[in-house]
């Protein structure tokens, strides 16, 4: 049955269909006997229809129920309403189905006028008809026994079993399904005006009838009072379903739409799970670690966590190991941490000696790094084939992090990952196989590649086309390949592809040159926050449009800058310096250079011994100058020749040397640095 809303609230319960269909197709022989005087023929056809559906015969059974229905026996009419519903022996037709329930239900045949309410609630296309729906349900309940319970909550909850022979139970969670769907059309107001007290009654008393949903509804939504869920949460336990009691528990202990009162709550939580219930034992550890309403005690919590994975699943374990040591809404503890996750692997959670292995990796908390340790436990991981191990085994030997670096155990590792379907290891292979100089072999870095692309790995597409664009080993430059690959990337959203495929259109590389597109895909690419795209719109828009828009420029590069761009961070000074786009600022300007400097650019390093040599920024200081000047003229850059040979030819902040002084001028000529060629002595 479709979920039905209104006002934001859930009318129906899919589960709730879902039960009624199997109850009905379990139950045949439990159908009682009609209200109507039966032929002897319409009676015989309709037991050996019985006898073929509890053999799954349904084509034998329709022929039967067929000849049983001439003489307006509801309940044959019911059951081949039934055949047409849930397509059993015949296509599934709703219409047939609706027409042979009405034909039951005019007899007077209670579950057929809940399954024609059932048909006229989940009408398609909007077509719902819940007063006709509300009708039919209010007659398959209205002969309800005078001493029926009135739906107090003093509730006395007999055995079915007990008090009912089969044919009476049947009708009995039949009825109980219609009391149900009454209480939701209360609820929500669909055919009848919405009244929270009748819903709540027929609810409870389909609840009565053992009609689970019911049973379930009443323990578990908040709306209907915490007493109530209380007392039907203890229903739903006779059931083995225990989850609707211990949130009933956590609603005490944390206050939860109710007056908290945390007694009360751990008592249910302890009552069950000193039980051996292992949801509760972990829910009340999780409690005690936490301190959810309780002090916090981690060997009770401990004690708790071992029963539960004696029989409950680990990976509850593992996760409440993981909260431990990375979640924000916990206390990081790594020492509890250890302990859990060390718990959830002995009781055969493998997955966490990875976890185990992340945490010493990184550290948490107080806890130090420590990469050997980490190692140990992927290596655990691996041992016991865990694909996750055997790839962050790879990681260490590969890059030489817990163990000494090893690629070609490394490559081994990967395969086994790889072999399990992680395709960043085939991309991984694909990484030593194409840039490793001892173990390069350029057709099983592309296989890798591709297989990892195939798999899903967008970095893979970019490699690929990289190694295409440029030729590497035996594969020969092929510009086209290449811009393909880059595109497939850039489909996928995949930052790097749209930079790459940028730089094809920005240049014309398998594809005509085309400037406008390049700036749209680098833009693209500068919004996932890559550097260098924010680095080339700023120079596109400083050096490569007319007329320069210079304030977009240093937008962009600062952006790119923040990054650590340190041709962003030269570029941006160089604005400062000259107010270009941006205030004028050497102050600025002399800090951003001074950034580019210390990654070993040398323009900076000559911009930084100007600035000292002038005082741009900063307090003038000639020894300092000539150091910068001498650092970038030692790193070739022909300004800071001029500007080192300058000051040694005239003993400018360092002893005089012509001779040396003339060298690097005359270096700067030789790289047509048109101020060193028309340079003469003062």
């Amino acid at each position: 049955m479709k979920r039905v809303t209104q006002a934001g609230i859930c009318t129906l319960s899919a589960d709730s269909s879902e039960y009624q269909r199997n109850e009905t197709m379990k139950n045949w022989n439990h159908l009682p006997s009609g209200e109507i005087e039966l032929t002897i023929e319409s009676e015989a056809y309709l037991e050996l229809a019985k006898d073929d559906l509890l053999i799954h015969q349904y084509d034998d059974a329709r022929q039967a129920l067929e000849v049983a229905v001439r003489s307006a026996n509801p309940q044959a009419e019911y059951l081949l309403g039934a055949l047409y519903e849930h397509a059993l022996g015949v296509d599934r037709d709703k219409e047939k189905a609706l027409l042979w329930y009405l034909r039951a239900a005019n007899h007077g045949y209670a579950p057929a006028q809940t399954a024609a309410a059932s048909l006229y609630l989940d009408g398609d296309d909007g077509q719902a008809d819940y007063g006709e729906a509300y009708r039919l349900l209010t007659m398959a309940v209205q002969k309800e026994d005078a001493d029926e319970n009135d739906g107090s909550l003093s509730v006395d909850f007999p055995d079915p079993a007990d008090c009912f022979d089969e044919d009476e139970r049947w009708m009995a969670v039949q009825k109980g399904y219609a009391e149900y769907l009454l209480g939701w059309l209360h609820t929500a107001g669909l055919g009848v005006k919405i009244d929270s007290e009748k819903a709540i009654s027929w609810i409870e008393k389909a609840a009565q009838k053992g009609f689970r949903a019911a049973v379930f509804e009443l323990a578990q939504r908040s709306g209907y009072g915490i007493d109530r869920n209380a007392v039907w949460a203890k229903k739903a336990v006779e059931y083995g379903e225990y989850d609707p009691l211990i949130s009933v528990a956590l609603r005490y202990l944390e206050g939860h739409g109710t007056p908290e009162d945390s007694e009360k709550g751990l008592s249910i939580l302890t009552a069950l799970a000193d039980k051996g219930i292992g949801s509760a034992q972990f829910t009340l550890a999780e409690c005690l670690i936490k301190g959810k309403s309780m002090p916090k005690n981690a060997d009770k919590a401990l004690h708790y966590l071992s029963l539960t994975a004696q029989h409950s699943d680990a990976k509850l374990i593992t996760g409440l190991g993981i909260a431990l040591y990375k979640s924000e809404e916990t206390e990081i503890d790594p020492d509890l941490a250890v302990k859990c996750l060390e718990l959830a692997a002995a009781a055969g959670d493998d997955e966490a000696l990875v976890e185990l292995g992340n945490l010493y990796f990184d550290g948490a908390g107080d806890m130090a790094p420590d990469q050997e340790k980490a190692f140990r436990y992927y290596r655990q991981a691996a041992e016991k084939d865990v694909p996750s191990g055997w790839e962050l085994v790879g990681y260490c030997l590969y890059e030489g992090k817990g163990a000494p670096q090893n690629r070609q155990e490394a490559l081994s590792c990967y395969e086994k990952a790889a072999e399990q379907g992680l395709y960043n290891s085939y991309y991984m292979m694909g990484m030593i196989y194409g840039y490793d100089e001892t173990l390069f072999n350029y057709e099983k870095a592309v296989s890798c590649f591709e297989k990892s692309a195939e798999l899903g790995q967008t970095d893979a597409l970019v490699r690929l086309g990289t190694m295409h664009l440029l030729g590497v080993g035996a594969i020969p430059s092929d510009q086209q390949k290449a811009f393909q690959y880059f595109s497939q990337a850039a489909l996928a959203d995949n930052s790097r592809g749209w930079e790459w495929a940028a730089y094809c259109h920005y240049w014309g590389y398998g594809t005509p040159q085309n400037r406008q597109k390049a700036l749209q895909f680098y833009h693209k690419a500068a919004k996932k926050d890559s550097c260098h795209s924010q680095y080339m719109l700023g120079y596109i828009y400083g050096y490569d449009v007319t007329p320069p828009d210079y304030k977009k420029a240093a937008r962009w590069f600062r952006k790119a800058a923040r990054q650590g761009h340190s041709d962003a961070q030269l570029k941006l000074g160089f604005y400062y310096h000259h107010g270009r786009g941006v205030k004028q600022n050497y102050k600025t300007a002399f800090k951003l250079f001074t950034q580019a400097a210390a990654q070993g650019d040398a323009t900076a390093m000559h911009n930084i011994g100007d600035a000292y040599e002038n005082g741009y920024g900063v307090e003038k200081d000639e020894k300092q100058a000539f150091t910068w000047y001498r650092k970038s003229a030692e790193l070739g850059n022909k300004w800071g020749m001029f500007g080192a040979g300058r000051l040694l030819f005239g003993g400018i902040g360092t002893q005089p040397n012509q001779e040396e002084g003339r060298r690097w001028i005359n270096k700067a000529a030789k790289a047509s640095l048109p101020d060193a060629l028309e340079w003469r002595p003062q």
